[in-house]
């Protein structure tokens, strides 16, 4: 019978990719972690991990457990939930734009769901100022937003540059204007973005726009285009462009939770807890 305090630290590592941060994740300390991976391993008579620095790489037996790992917390959670009275089990609607969607809800779901599984998430992907605007009407009960004039009671989850991204391949072509890929009208990274052109002489000409994260990235990763994006937010496939494009420096850019007044449920202090922990932590680029 596998212990589930061991698999709780095993999958803490498999999510953060080191015992310390880890341990902060299972608020234990980082040799009772390390102890729970060596009697899980003991147990099961293979290793988990290779220790890389202050890292962790999965081995191949490692790998096979994460999906056992994560079956068996689910339904011990969703027993608890369902036979007793402790576990939540209301709704919550949470509001993000698809950017941010794209980058990081799987991360704040994925921990939620197997620790509240009976709580319904409904998810509403718009733009930041219209999720500000969701949230002090009532209709959502927290968000995930980017920090613009006029918001309140924003509570900072990260701040980082904005930058300037675009597909490994694209290299610019001399003398010629940078095609750009960018949001609509509305979208905040676009409008510091056109603040930062007209501060260069770099000729740029508007090839492709939309409210649509998904869209941009298709004809951004094709080699079409440059964009730009929170430094974390850069995924495998793109690349920051260097001073050599000759574009101006970017922004800091910060993104966080607002609440809807009042009491908040206790699904949605959980679920705020959730975005925390995912949106809260180190910012990693992916490679």
């Amino acid at each position: 019978m596998l212990d589930t305090d061991q698999l709780r630290s095993f999958l803490a590592i498999v999510d953060t990719g080191s015992f310390t941060r880890a341990a902060e994740r299972v608020h234990k300390t980082q040799s009772a972690v390390s102890m729970h991976i060596r009697r899980l391993e003991e147990q099961l008579g293979c290793a988990l991990f290779v220790r890389q620095g202050r890292g962790a790489r999965l081995t191949a037996e490692g790998e096979s457990l994460i999906d056992f790992a994560r079956r068996i917390i689910q339904a011990e959670a969703g027993a608890v939930a369902a036979l007793s009275r402790k576990g939540l089990r209301g709704s919550v609607r949470l509001g993000i734009p698809d950017d941010y969607a794209e980058a990081f809800l799987a991360g704040i779901l994925g921990p939620f769901n197997r620790r509240h599984p009976l709580v319904e998430v409904s998810v509403v992907c718009e733009a930041s100022q219209e999720l500000a605007s969701q949230v002090l009407a009532g209709a959502l009960e927290l968000a995930l937003v980017t920090d613009h004039a006029g918001l309140r009671g924003f509570e900072v989850l990260r701040e980082e540059p904005l930058v300037w991204v675009a597909a490994e391949r694209y290299r610019a072509a001399d003398g010629e204007p940078v095609p750009l890929a960018l949001g609509s009208a509305a979208c905040l990274w676009r409008r510091a973005t056109d603040e930062a052109l007209a501060t260069t002489p770099r000729a740029t000409r508007g090839l492709f726009f939309s409210k649509n994260y998904s869209a941009i990235g298709t004809v951004v990763r094709a080699g079409l285009a440059v964009t730009t994006l929170p430094a974390s937010m850069v995924g495998e496939g793109l690349r920051i462009l260097g001073p050599e494009e000759g574009l101006p420096e970017l922004p800091l850019t910060r993104m966080g939770l607002i609440h809807a007044h009042g009491r908040p449920t206790e699904e949605a202090r959980a679920l705020a807890d959730a975005v925390r922990m995912t949106v809260g932590a180190p910012a990693r680029r992916a490679a």
